[in-house]
């Protein structure tokens, strides 16, 4: 019977257990050589500060792997090193036999996997949940009820345009029926029903009661009143919304809900000169969903960086030839590292050394032996800064989209591989139709509601691998690989259909609103800028011809 997930993660850390266990007699002999060193060089600076060294990974590495007594040892000798080291302590023949004492400690150990396994047979953090695309095909299919069969039609209609399979239900038993069958992504559901003032709330906690998960709950209603709002809260209702519902509104609480996809995994660099601790690490963290690179020569990190996208470095602090915060100084020196998050781990509990390696820039300390739960929680919660960080500064504020510079950014690397690789690539440049008279008739903020819904329209209804900005103003760029010119017309056609249909509320006034685009294919166009002059020559073209409507640039032609 092939291992399991938990069976595999055991049989490796065992595996490392007994590298460890086999290099312990290399490094216990180096150790004392280097003692040796000591009482006949008159050079002590470098043999001791070797010395330190390996009892600091014995201490730290013993700690990590259930080595209790190796740890205890190591932490003593070590210890004095350290004092010795700052000129707290002087190196008589007495301290330098109590050293030779604790090599000698060590080496009659007896040491066995076996034993040192039997106090955690299983790892103590959670395994990734099951990817959403495994999950079922309901990812998108929301549940509407309300006993206004033309609200409820309406509102589908409209959410639809949003990319949602959004199914009517005019009953709560309808619904209720519905449910059981099939669960949805979502509930939308009404608050008064001709069962009761709050027969919605009701239904929602009598279903959730009878299923085996929670399905998350939007409420809408005409009552803006604290105990509708309270029994929708009790019903475990996600977001209230008061009609008129703005389908622009509800779509951006249900792409909060509900997930297109999987995020991509964390990016972790691990730097240690310990083999074993690093890949103990890296298998930590591949276990709970990450993706590790590890790297135990210092020197190689910024190679591996530019290559790696690493969301954060996991780096030990005490190193031969350049130590953890060397290393951050290094790295916060480089261009596109300043804010890269850095964690030491370290067996060093001196608060005093540990604040000084954090004064180089670095974001934190963990301190040997941390349990993979921790591990995994800390590394998780730095690692989703850095990319809400870094998302901050790509996207636009607005729609989420990717803000201009990036789009031009990627837009040479997608034309850089579409050149090497020989594949068809369109630029679309889009523009909201009467932009200005929606703004000056409506409002500023009715125009970015305007913005918003025509921006997770692109998002939602093109494929994973197209890629979506704000150009600027009212004005958006999707930038789309494989397809021809014709193709990609097609695929815009359809989303400006959509969007057309999208009804919006501005002070109880319902309008509509449209856009007009552009498409310039590669290799027709060879380069960005070309690209994208002739992407907005066509766009202003389809303005010129009436609006609403997609044109597509060609290079023999007049634009």
């Amino acid at each position: 019977m092939p291992a399991g997930p938990q069976d595999s993660f055991q049989e490796r850390k065992r595996r490392l257990r007994a590298s460890f266990i086999e290099q312990l007699p290399d490094r216990l002999r180096q150790a004392r050589e280097l003692l040796a060193a000591l009482t006949t060089s008159e050079r002590q600076d470098e043999p001791l500060s070797q010395l330190h060294l390996i009892f600091h990974t014995l201490k730290g590495s013993g700690a990590s792997f259930g080595f209790d007594a190796i740890n205890a040892s190591a932490k003593e000798a070590e210890q004095t090193l350290r004092e010795v080291l700052d000129g707290d302590r002087r190196l008589s023949p007495h301290l330098l036999a109590d050293l030779r004492r604790h090599v000698q400690t060590l080496e009659e150990l007896k040491l066995s996997v076996d034993s040192a396994m039997a106090a955690d047979s299983q790892p103590r953090f959670t395994l990734p949940a099951q990817r959403a695309d495994e999950a079922g095909s309901n990812q998108r299919l929301i549940y509407l009820c309300d006993d206004d069969p033309i609200l409820a039609r309406d509102l589908s209609d409209q959410l639809g345009c949003f990319g949602y399979e959004v199914e009517p239900y005019a009953s709560l038993e309808a619904l209720r029926l519905a449910a059981l069958k099939r669960l949805p992504a979502a509930i939308i559901m009404d608050i008064m029903f001709p069962e009761g003032r709050d027969a919605g709330p009701a239904a929602v906690a009598e279903l959730n009661a009878r299923l085996d998960t929670h399905v998350p709950c939007l409420f809408i209603s005409m009552r803006d009143d604290f105990q509708a709002r309270l029994r929708a809260v009790k019903a475990g209702g996600y977001a209230y919304c008061r009609k008129p519902v703005k389908a622009v509104e509800l779509a951006e609480l249900l792409d909060q809900l509900t997930s297109r996809g999987t995020p991509d995994p964390y990016h972790i660099l691990i730097v240690d000169d310990d083999p074993d601790v690093g890949q103990f690490y890296a298998m930590v963290l591949d276990a709970a969903g990450m993706v590790t690179r590890v790297a135990n020569e210092p020197e190689r990190v910024p190679a591996i960086l530019e290559e790696f996208d690493a969301d954060l470095v996991l780096m030990d602090l005490y190193m031969p030839h350049c130590s953890g915060p060397e290393l951050a100084r290094v790295l916060r020196q480089i261009p596109g590292y300043l804010g890269l998050p850095i964690i030491y781990v370290s067996s060093e509990t001196d608060a005093r050394r540990q604040f000084k390696a954090l004064e180089v820039g670095a974001d934190g300390f963990l301190t040997k032996p941390i349990e993979p739960e921790r591990l995994v929680t800390e590394v998780h919660l730095r690692a989703e800064r850095m990319r809400t960080l870094r998302s901050l500064m790509i996207r636009d504020s607005l729609t989420g989209l990717f803000n201009h510079n990036t789009i031009l950014q990627l837009l040479k690397v997608a034309m850089a591989s579409c050149q090497r690789s020989g594949r068809l690539l369109c630029l679309a440049m889009i523009d909201v139709d009467h932009f200005k008279a929606v703004n000056d008739t409506h409002g500023h903020p009715t125009g970015d509601q305007v913005l918003m819904a025509l921006g997770r329209t692109l998002r939602l209804r093109l494929r994973e691998s197209d890629i979506v900005g704000r150009y600027g103003g009212e004005e958006f760029a999707v930038i789309m690989t494989g397809l021809d010119a014709d193709q990609a017309k097609t695929i815009m056609d359809s989303l400006r259909e959509s969007f057309a249909a999208v009804t919006f509320i501005a002070d109880g006034t319902e309008f509509h609103c449209t856009f007009s685009g552009g498409l310039a294919a590669f290799p027709e166009y060879s380069d960005p800028s070309a690209l994208i002059e002739a992407a907005d020559a066509a766009l202003y073209r389809a303005k010129r011809a009436g609006r609403n409507r997609i044109l597509i640039a060609h290079s023999n032609s007049r634009q």
